[in-house]
């Protein structure tokens, strides 16, 4: 009998496949990403009104709230689009966004292992600390520092910004994807579950994936757009 894997190494197993086909399907664009960004909003409205059918009881409160999912996700969307088909080379200002989320959530990851300490907020979520926190805002803080000064050569850009301001941005970035995730957090608490689904093995559901993502892109959008050329 095969031994079963633990979470981390789902997690790592999840990641190691989800990555490669996130990045080919972000360079492939076109129908392929119109039709893999509907399927993951689709995925996440579901999850997003599992939860709001477990923590509101009256038909009002849940028509509020499948509104209000579908403004929040279609903002993401749109931005998410908008920034791969409008934007110049949008797609390896994309790959920086999802570089930026995994830099939060492996900066997260790793301070809050090594360093533990004070939690952040044990109602919402217990296994937070604040040495996790500081390590999703230094993480997109470095990342984005890395991309825009190191990575992208000056042909892409019109102008590059102080490297201190580009990471302040990432740092401020890294306080939206904790914000979004928070926000997730405290919807699972209140509907008593650990996870929005189970689709993503070792990382629960597609909302727990993305959760940051959603409320980083819309801003990302807006440096890509008024800070670089500026």
């Amino acid at each position: 009998m095969m031994k079963k894997l633990s979470n981390l190494q789902q997690r790592l197993l999840s990641s190691l496949i989800l990555i490669p086909v996130v990045l080919a399907v972000l360079w492939v664009g076109g129908w392929v990403l119109g039709v893999a960004a509907s399927v993951v909003i689709a995925i996440s409205f579901a999850e997003w009104m599992n939860l709001i059918q477990k923590t509101t009881p009256s038909l009002r409160g849940r028509i509020l709230g499948g509104l209000l999912g579908i403004v929040y996700l279609g903002i993401a969307f749109c931005s998410f689009l908008y920034l791969r088909l409008f934007v110049p080379d949008g797609t390896e200002f994309l790959v920086y966004l999802m570089l930026l989320v995994w830099a939060s959530d492996s900066g997260a990851y790793l301070f809050g292992k090594t360093i533990g300490g004070p939690k952040m907020s044990p109602t919402i979520s217990p296994k937070k600390t604040w040495a996790g926190y500081g390590g999703a805002l230094l993480g997109p803080a470095c990342c984005l520092v890395i991309c825009i000064h190191v990575l992208t050569p000056a042909v892409l850009i019109e102008y590059t910004p102080p490297a201190l301001l580009t990471f302040v941005v990432g740092g401020l970035l890294g306080i939206v994807g904790q914000s979004g995730d928070l926000m997730i957090s405290a919807l699972k608490r209140k509907a008593q579950v650990k996870d929005t689904g189970a689709i993503v093995p070792g990382h629960g559901g597609m909302l727990d994936r993305i959760d940051a993502l959603l409320l980083i892109v819309l801003p990302y959008l807006c440096f890509v757009l008024y800070i670089l050329p500026s």
